[in-house]
């Protein structure tokens, strides 16, 4: 299931940055493409909560098993404002996740075994 979080204070660019272990310029990436939700303060800085640190972290795993920005964007606005990435979400993506890699699996072998055929030229108009 998804998990709800006590409010804690919010975060800055840099202080997610450090405690969720990714560039700056990555949160801020992250941010700008949809797959984080951040507020603006009056002089237009960036604050996350700890919801957003939650996220970043099933970005970086998803990441790490092949998942697209797209993908992952996807799971993340299929949650509630305020509700972060829980235990049933990493496992209901993770099914997801294996079908398109088993499917693609299938296709790189398929693309294999015609490597080991022998290659017929096409008949060209000249003979």
């Amino acid at each position: 299931m998804t998990e709800r979080r006590e409010q804690q204070p919010e975060m800055s660019v840099g202080e997610l940055s450090r405690r969720a272990g990714v560039k700056a310029s990555t949160v801020r990436f992250w941010d700008e493409h949809g797959l984080l939700r951040s507020r603006r303060t009056p002089g237009n800085q960036r604050r996350f909560d700890d919801v957003s640190l939650a996220q970043v972290r099933f970005i970086r795993w998803s990441q790490d098993v092949g998942a697209s920005l797209d993908a992952i964007r996807d799971v993340l606005h299929k949650l509630p404002a305020g509700v972060a990435p829980g235990r049933e979400v990493q496992e209901r993506a993770a099914r997801c996740w294996r079908e398109h890699l088993d499917q693609e699996s299938r296709e790189l072998r398929a693309r294999y075994q015609r490597l080991s055929q022998p290659w017929v030229p096409a008949a060209s108009a000249e003979a």
